[in-house]
């Protein structure tokens, strides 16, 4: 999700409504204490936290902070950074495949050591321990196969963890369906902490699925909450009235497209366009046939204004100036006022 995952992609989807908290993309961390304006690049939500307010979205979802890294000591360091800057929790990623993070020993290659996993979680446990801020992790079933799952799981809990996400497949299988949510289920059953379901999540029915076979009572949901960013809603309002509703159409979809838009309207086009063709891509990866062809249709416009009129082509929705004036520049960067 690196890249498109922000504050602003927060904001659009909370406000959709239907998740309970959110995640930050990751702070690498090495060898070093960084400091807090790195923080808060990654999470401006931590700008309006308080001693009495955590980072929310403008929404009031809380926005957990995440770490990916190897050292536990650098990695308890920074977390006490975050916990004192406002994080309502912190999370050890040890689910990301990228050959770039697993060759500089982060993110999933740390599934190849259970023990390495059990110190990274400890070392963050215990900087928090007197802050109240827990500490959770996400983990995949392995790196190259699935024989340490069980073991990685165990050790993030020992380790105190106080939730584990769980992505159904090794870093070997990327993205390759299918994921295994029966693997979860093993994880599950003998884990005591909340264990949560990530992977393939696309629609109701994956979700039903995923939960009967992982015996987990929530979800994570990643591609797919950006490639429907209505599902988490349409999931809560099934939990509270046992009610399916309608499968989001691409009006709805577009719409979004466009709300995001016009919060990044500022960014030239060269940045903005790319932005929104990605969160595309990721909507044409769950099979819905408008965004396939939409995507089709406008995948070669480099210019905002013929990208959005291919966007809302045949539908009931209007452009604001902002999405048909093209950028070319990057706005310049607020000067400072600084006191000696």
């Amino acid at each position: 999700m690196e890249g498109v995952i922000d504050d602003i992609t927060r904001e659009c989807l909370t406000g959709i409504g239907g998740y309970d908290w959110c995640v930050t993309e990751f702070v690498r961390v090495t060898h070093v204490k960084l400091p807090p304006r790195v923080f808060k690049r990654i999470c401006p939500e931590l700008l309006e936290a308080s001693q009495t307010h955590t980072a929310r979205t403008l929404h009031e979802t809380p926005v957990a902070l995440q770490l990916l890294g190897a050292d536990p000591v650098a990695l308890g360091i920074n977390a006490s950074v975050a916990a004192r800057l406002g994080a309502p929790s912190v999370d050890i990623n040890f689910g990301c495949p990228a050959k770039t993070v697993n060759r500089h020993d982060g993110g999933a290659a740390l599934l190849r050591s259970p023990e390495r996993v059990f110190r990274a979680v400890e070392g963050v446990r215990d900087a928090l321990k007197d802050t109240g801020v827990p500490v959770t992790a996400k983990i995949r079933l392995g790196f190259n196969d699935r024989r340490l799952a069980l073991a990685c799981a165990q050790a993030a809990q020992a380790g105190g963890a106080t939730q584990l996400v769980v992505h159904g497949r090794t870093k070997q299988e990327g993205y390759r369906p299918p994921a295994h949510w029966e693997w979860i289920g093993k994880i599950t059953s003998e884990l005591s902490i909340p264990v949560v379901a990530n992977g393939d999540i696309w629609d109701m029915h994956c979700y039903w699925r995923a939960r009967s076979l992982s015996g987990c009572r929530d979800v994570m949901l990643g591609r797919a909450a950006l490639a429907d960013p209505f599902l988490a809603a349409r999931i809560k309002h099934w939990q509270a009235t046992g009610e399916r509703l309608p499968e989001t159409n691409w009006t709805q979809r577009a719409q979004v497209l466009l709300a995001h838009a016009e919060r990044c309207a500022h960014l030239p086009d060269k940045v903005m366009v790319p932005l929104l063709k990605q969160w595309m891509n990721m909507m044409r990866q769950s099979g819905n046939s408008e965004a396939e062809a939409r995507f089709q249709a406008i995948k070669r416009h480099k210019g905002r204004a013929e990208f959005f009129s291919g966007l809302v082509a045949g539908t009931a929705l209007t452009l604001a100036p902002s999405l048909l004036t093209s950028v070319t520049r990057m706005p310049e960067p607020e000067s400072e006022i600084t006191f000696a």
